[in-house]
């Protein structure tokens, strides 16, 4: 290791200097604080060994200003002192000190030190080449899972959807793509967990519905087909609660498939919950092919001016009191949403009311929300 001796007594830098070169260390010399700061911020030492009584200055304050200058690279100081009393043992702690040796230094106690911190250098950099190999792949990982999400249609007038993630990756799944006759299919999935593990669940659900829905494949079928994907290929204990929609605007209906999540929301003009479609079905990925039930529900739109879709990190993120958002909160979300909707509109205000809700805390589980207003739904041709 590089270690910058900080020891102003010739005699005593000449038994470091024997104790510890034998071993092959660099060593770097200063005699008081000023010299120490410059070499210590030129050299990068991988350690300090501090005295305490310096030609300009004490050990403490040098390793305050040390510690202030090394940021947060490793670079322990090794104070060099007896700690015999409450005062010096406190003003070791404050100064951020690693470790302490006593004057007159063992020269084997001393190369016993040098060698736990040595071992602690060596973990700290393969935790660190795994930490920066852990984001490489993250970010490989992230590449991948925008490009499926980019693959929706961005031109449906209408459509908004608000995603809060908690963790580099979403465990929540958004995507639309339309029909040949014009229908648009939604699906909105919430993969057990969250983070990496629940994201690449995404990769096989959207191949599936992509290149069912551009082939007009019925919903029931579709649902069928990703469970089918989910059931082989995700491991015991994990599931995708979902719900499927398509959506005919020009005939005023609409079909769904929900298993596993909250209610789909029917709102009228006045933003009050008309009706609301229950979850009938276990989650994609439990069931197998015999089991599987791939029955949808058919509603009519009349009087629907707007169809909500949203996952359960809505209704249960916690405030710093643990008290959940909860479906009283949503639907007061909605009310107020109708007075201020020239203003906000629906979305915004369930997005103001969790945020501030929340008050800077993040949500414990990805939380999504997709709302349509019916009466500007345009389908791309």
């Amino acid at each position: 290791m590089k270690i910058l001796v900080v020891e102003h007594d010739e005699q005593q830098r000449q038994a470091i200097a024997r104790a510890l070169e034998a071993d092959g260390h660099e060593l770097i010399y200063a005699k008081g604080c000023g010299d120490a700061l410059k070499k210590f911020a030129k050299a990068e030492p991988d350690l300090v060994l501090m005295d305490i009584a310096l030609a300009d200055g004490d050990g403490y304050q040098c390793t305050q200003r040390i510690r202030a200058l090394g940021g947060e690279r490793l670079a322990p100081v090794i104070l060099s002192t007896s700690i015999d009393d409450h005062l010096t043992l406190r003003r070791f702690v404050d100064c951020g000190a690693a470790d302490f040796i006593d004057e007159p230094s063992d020269p084997l106690v001393l190369r016993a030190k040098i060698s736990g911190h040595a071992q602690t250098r060596h973990l700290y950099q393969h935790l660190e080449s795994m930490r920066e190999k852990f984001h490489q792949e993250v970010k490989f990982a992230k590449h991948m899972f925008d490009a499926v999400l980019g693959r929706s249609p961005i031109d449906i007038g209408g459509l908004q959807h608000w995603t809060i993630t908690a963790g580099h990756f979403c465990g929540d799944l958004m995507i639309h793509e339309v029909t040949p006759d014009g229908r648009l299919n939604i699906l909105l999935g919430d993969f057990t967990g969250h983070g990496l593990a629940a994201a690449v669940g995404a990769l096989p659900v959207s191949d599936v519905f992509f290149a069912m829905t551009r082939k007009g494949l019925p919903l029931g079928q579709i649902a069928a087909e990703i469970n089918r994907k989910l059931h082989l290929q995700l491991p015991t204990g994990h599931f995708c609660a979902a719900t499927l929609v398509s959506l005919d605007v020009e005939q005023g209906q609409l079909e769904a498939w929900i298993g596993g999540q909250p209610p789909l929301l029917l709102v009228d003009q006045q933003h009050q919950i008309t009706a609301q479609v229950e979850s009938s079905h276990f989650p994609l990925g439990i069931m197998n092919d015999d089991g599987f039930d791939e029955t949808t529900q058919t509603l009519s739109l009349t009087a629907c001016s707007h169809l909500l879709l949203y996952s359960d990190g809505l209704l249960e993120a916690r405030n710093a009191e643990g008290e959940m958002f909860g479906e009283a909160r949503l639907a007061q979300a909605l009310s107020v949403s109708v007075i201020r909707a020239r203003k906000t509109g629906l979305m915004q205000s369930i997005k103001t009311r969790l945020i501030s809700f929340l008050d800077g805390l993040e949500p414990h589980d990805d939380v999504s929300v997709l709302a349509i207003e019916l009466p500007s739904v345009v389908t791309a041709s």
